[in-house]
């Protein structure tokens, strides 16, 4: 082993509601996963020091692993000890907290605000208005603007490097005179990321009022150049958590600062694109948050909502996506109040689950739309405007698909969402390891490579879907399928059924595909195939538009044997009489 190769890492992610931690270690010359778990995260009243909830989760691991991580005044030992006693390197990362209120400054909505927007996407800032030329304001409406949305961050950009620059120094001066009307502690700190013959006028003219931090022009020339400034901007986060009392001690143990979660889940949503040479998208929905991050060789685009969540933020959640969005996948006409009585239950208690099937409809259909929804916000400020029907991989972390224990659901649930074409492999990450990965690619890149390609993620199997137009009921796919063990079986799928394949995790299954003329499976009538065996086995979908024809009852028909299909249900499916009542007026 080479002198400078960490034998034990410690990675733990600090979010709003909990704090998980991944104990890594060099076994046979190889970095596997050996412990995680996770307790409540201590920010906030009465602690206010995430140490104290990390301190609990490594107590749990130190029990389960007989070693010991702190010593007596609760610090971590570093460098690990010759009797196992501590650990070699330490990263964190955290989504916790409020989200930085800030203001974005361009000269044009759809070039350098969207482009702004790109640039802040990997981090948790809350764009909570813009200033810019078609803004429809004068000068002294901007100025009132800047003022009165109290930003914490403002981040200028706009023009060509070495453009125009009378107008952007107009900007300048307005944003000069606004932060100087506020009071000298909350003061917002300034990315200037645009034309850069104009960046040390900016310094300049701001730097007597606030923080200026200067990175280069985000439009760049052609394509945008959004790293550097998300360099910047990862710097000054960082800082700003380590002199927070809830970081102090966890900023003073980590080996590459406290990293964005999200920043570092894109960052491995790019690994395993370029991994994979596959389209990837990472979703991530948990109670408060969501997260989207699309990568298309190598390159990657991210969608972050802090008021879209399952759980402490499902009733926003429905306020934004709109009952409307939410009913069309609910077998059943919801009752007047309905959907909005679930979602308040959710945010008084989101640790809850579904007590009834009508319940975990209204969950599944909360999911599926509020996908929906992150997908079209990706999409509007994304300029190549991406084809989610040629996902390949599709990486799923949250306790709302990754903890869900039904892989098979899940990727019909991913299928009505993405409305995929073709295969698809479907990963887990229920422990959290995406964040813990990309914040390690810093100090010990081989553990990443290492861990991405052995256990960390879990395969939960493969959504194989086909499309096209066909009559309901006709024949959609025939399937041949041979199993590592020598079993093999044939079957005939339907147009408007579903069939889950059970391949357990650690076999293979070799299949050979014929679908109907007039459809296909990404664009091919036959296929060859051999995948790995996962939770969820492999999943055929030939529903085709299935949903989008016939009555309330058919819908539940179809909609209850969907689920029976995937969950593995051998009774007969029972619709409820109430699930056939008209809607109310």
């Amino acid at each position: 082993m080479a002198e400078t190769q960490k034998h034990s890492i410690l990675a733990a992610d600090f979010g709003s509601a909990n704090t998980r931690a991944l104990l890594f270690e060099l076994v046979d010359g190889e970095y596997r996963m050996v412990a995680q778990d996770m307790a409540p995260t201590s920010i906030g009243s009465p602690f206010d020091d995430v140490h104290v909830g990390l301190s609990q989760v490594l107590r749990k691991i130190g029990r389960a692993t007989n070693r010991r991580f702190l010593d007596d005044s609760g610090r971590l030992i570093k460098p690990e000890q010759s009797d196992g006693v501590g650990i070699d390197a330490f990263v964190a990362t955290t989504s916790a907290g409020a989200p930085l209120r800030t203001l974005l400054v361009g000269l044009y909505q759809q070039v350098d605000i969207a482009a702004a927007r790109r640039a802040i996407a990997p981090f948790y800032l809350e764009a909570v208005t813009e200033v810019h030329l078609e803004d429809g304001l004068g000068p002294k409406g901007r100025l009132n603007r800047i003022v009165h949305c109290r930003p914490q961050l403002i981040v200028i950009t706009g023009g060509t490097d070495d453009g125009a620059r009378s107008v952007l120094l107009s900007l300048l001066a307005l944003v000069k005179q606004a932060v100087a009307l506020m009071p000298l502690g909350n003061r917002p700190a300034i990315l200037y990321a645009g034309n850069k013959s104009l960046a040390q006028s900016a310094r300049e003219m701001l730097i007597q009022q606030t923080e200026v931090m200067l990175a280069p022009n985000i439009r760049g020339r052609g394509a945008l150049a959004l790293e550097p400034a998300q360099a910047v901007l990862a710097r000054h986060l960082e800082e700003r958590k380590g002199h927070s009392k809830s970081f102090q001690r966890i900023a003073a143990a980590a080996d590459s600062g406290i990293s964005p979660t999200a920043r570092a889940v894109e960052t491995m949503t790019a690994f395993f694109s370029r991994a994979s040479e596959r389209e990837v998208l990472t979703l991530d929905f948990g109670s408060a948050r969501a997260m989207l991050a699309h990568a298309r060789r190598g390159a990657v685009q991210t969608a972050i909502r802090n008021d879209m969540g399952l759980g402490q933020s499902a009733a926003r959640a429905l306020e934004l996506i709109g009952e409307e969005a939410v009913a069309r996948w609910l077998p059943f006409h919801p009752r007047k109040g309905e959907l909005e009585q679930y979602s308040q239950n959710k945010v008084m208690r989101s640790g809850s689950v579904p007590l009834d099937m009508r319940e975990r409809c209204i969950e599944y259909a909360l999911l599926r739309a509020g996908i929906r929804f992150m997908l079209h916000d990706l999409s509007v400020d994304n300029l190549s405007q991406p084809d989610w029907s040629q996902i390949g991989l599709v990486l799923v972390a949250g306790a709302v698909i990754a903890g869900s224990g039904q892989g098979a659901l899940d990727m019909l649930l991913l299928a009505d969402a993405l409305e995929s074409d073709g295969v698809v492999e479907v990963k887990s990450d229920g422990h959290g390891a995406l964040a813990a990965l990309g914040a390690l690619a810093a100090v010990e890149p081989l553990a990443v490579v290492q861990l991405a390609n052995g256990g960390a993620l879990e395969h939960v199997g493969a959504l194989i879907r086909a499309s096209g137009r066909a009559a309901l009921g006709a024949t959609a796919l025939k399937i041949k399928a041979k199993s590592d063990n020598g079993e093999s079986v044939s079957r005939e799928l339907a147009v408007g059924d579903v069939w889950r394949l059970p391949a357990p995790a650690g076999t293979t299954v070799d299949l050979r595909i014929q679908a109907r003329r007039g459809l296909s499976i990404g664009g091919r009538r036959r296929l060859r195939l051999r995948l790995p065996g996962g939770r969820g086995g492999v999943l055929f979908d030939a529903r085709l538009d299935a949903m989008a024809t016939g009555t309330m009852s058919e819908r539940a028909v179809k909609m209850l044997r969907w689920f029976a299909a995937v969950t593995g249900q051998e009774r007969p499916v029972v619709i409820p009489e109430d699930w056939l009542a008209a809607p109310e007026a």
